[in-house]
């Protein structure tokens, strides 16, 4: 019978050295969480670990370049491309909330002339420019984006409340029908269009595209609202009234669907149901009332401009790294975080960047500093954890993937990367083996059934490996690596 041989090799047969040997990494972009495969991350990090950062990779050896399959060779791949093609940093001059809006139309006039005219740029752009008030330039960019790519439904979402700001109703629906036909499912799309052409007077147009909006989205209150109001004008009392009953059950806070419905109850002779949406309508406005006066005793105009510019600059690396301009990314991110250190979106990306290009402690920081900012965010505690581990810190790793399983039980990456920890350190085994089930459970994958199976076998269960490794190759049985470890268990050592 085939013994476990855990103290001595891991389940895939290499030697014990590295507890960190296939971690499979998780990555924040806004709530996503992504992966790399396992073995890919594990010879990613060992060639690309650099102080220097992206201008000291090198290409891969032979044995290196064969470990990274898949998605993690062109990960490696793109990021050898980048360090070579990476801009000289951008230089900025002090934000200072004084003269927020001249920083930031400054920095935009600077941006626009180095990111050229595509759809993306012309599209981070506009929106700037709107949220600066320029809505004649916002506009001349939002059509430029759509002349660089047509097939942006969300552009044309963007040039519709142009448009309707500026009372231009029929260009409004020409953008509203061609963004549904471009992606009938785009939130709001169908909505709008039938909310514009009602204004216009086109009530049956207006009624097909309520109609349309709830078969995209039948959990949407607000297009059971505004279909719902369309009826109750037209006459149509009892289809009105159900229409509305639905929207506010969907939304109980939508105020206008309860005044709706207390018109539809009137008009129906239900004269308490009518005085009780009435009453409940009321009690809905003074709170509405509340909220807004509360938000406009607390604005904070230096806030909003700190936000403004710091999520302008994040987009725009997000456009340079697009461009495989590495370090004008890094400077628009570093200066984002610098103008807005509450904001969490400057310092998810540039950590990324910074475990991309190999400057591990760097990230540990940026990791450190997003668990501040939002300590009960599983997944950020997941990518310091994984991070620790890459530094070796092995105990303040545990800590970190441990809460991140507090927090998320069913965290795939933290089961997975504190599984591996344990069965690669030859620790806490049958914790490792619990752990590994919990991950099949939440995410019944191959990769995950490859772990189980290494967990089994360290923990001398050689029968439960083999069924586990089984259950890898048939749901990647083009994976010969999980084919070769199955082969492996079927015949003694």
């Amino acid at each position: 019978m085939l013994q476990s041989s855990a103290h001595r090799h891991s389940f895939d047969g290499t030697p014990v050295s590295d507890p960190t040997r296939g971690l499979r990494d998780g990555r924040v972009f806004h709530s996503t969480v992504l992966f790399f495969p396992a073995d890919a991350l594990a010879a990613f990090m060992r060639v690309v670990a650099s102080p220097i950062g992206c201008r000291a990779l090198r290409k891969p050896t032979a044995i290196e370049k064969s470990a990274l399959w898949g998605p993690g060779w062109r990960l490696w791949a793109s990021l050898w491309v980048l360090g070579g093609m990476a801009g000289e940093p951008a230089a900025f001059s002090d934000f200072k909330p004084e003269t927020a809006r001249d920083y930031l139309r400054a920095v935009v006039q600077t941006v626009q002339e180095e990111v050229g005219t595509d759809a993306d740029a012309c599209f981070v752009l506009a929106r700037v420019r709107d949220q600066l008030g320029e809505k004649v330039e916002a506009e001349r960019l939002a059509r430029l984006a759509l002349e660089s790519d047509p097939r942006r439904a969300e552009i044309q979402m963007f040039l519709t409340g142009l448009l309707i700001h500026q009372d231009r109703m029929e260009e409004a629906v020409g953008c509203l029908r061609e963004a549904v036909r471009l992606k009938p499912e785009i939130p709001g799309g169908y909505r709008q269009l039938g909310m514009v052409l009602d204004r216009l007077g086109d009530r049956e147009g207006a009624r097909k595209a309520f109609e349309m909006s709830l078969q995209q989205a039948p959990q949407d209150g607000t297009a059971w609202l505004v279909l719902g109001r369309l009826l109750l004008d037209q006459g149509q009392t009892g289809d009105a009234r159900v229409h509305l009953e639905k929207a506010c059950q969907l939304d109980p806070k939508l105020s206008g669907a309860f005044y709706a419905l207390s018109q539809a109850q009137s008009r129906l002779g239900a004269a308490e149901a009518a005085r009780e949406s009435m009453n409940t309508f009321r009690q809905l406005k003074q709170s509405e009332k509340a909220e807004l006066d509360a938000r406009n005793t607390g604005y904070d105009d230096e806030k909003f401009m700190r936000v403004l510019a710091a999520g302008f600059h994040t987009e725009v690396a997000e456009l340079f790294l697009r461009k495989e301009q590495v370090a004008a990314a890094e400077a628009h991110l570093r200066q984002a975080v610098r103008i807005a250190p509450q904001e969490p979106r400057g310092h998810e990306v540039l950590a990324a960047l910074l475990v991309q290009t190999g400057r591990l402690p760097e990230a540990r920081g940026m990791y450190e500093a997003l668990v501040r900012l939002k300590p009960t965010q599983a997944g950020y505690r997941l990518n310091l954890g994984t991070t620790l581990l890459q530094l070796q810190d092995y105990p303040a790793a545990v800590e970190q993937l441990k809460r991140a399983l507090e927090l998320d039980p069913k965290q795939p990456g933290a089961l997975g990367n504190l599984a591996r920890f344990y069965l690669s350190s030859r620790q806490d085994l049958p914790e490792a083996l619990g752990l590994c089930r919990r991950l099949v459970d939440s995410q019944p994958t191959a990769a995950s059934y490859d772990l189980l199976g290494w967990a089994c076998y360290a923990n001398g269960l050689t029968n439960e490996a083999r069924l586990a490794a089984a259950q890898a190759v048939e749901r990647d049985p083009a994976n010969t690596v999980y084919r070769e470890r199955y082969q492996r268990l079927q015949s003694p050592p």
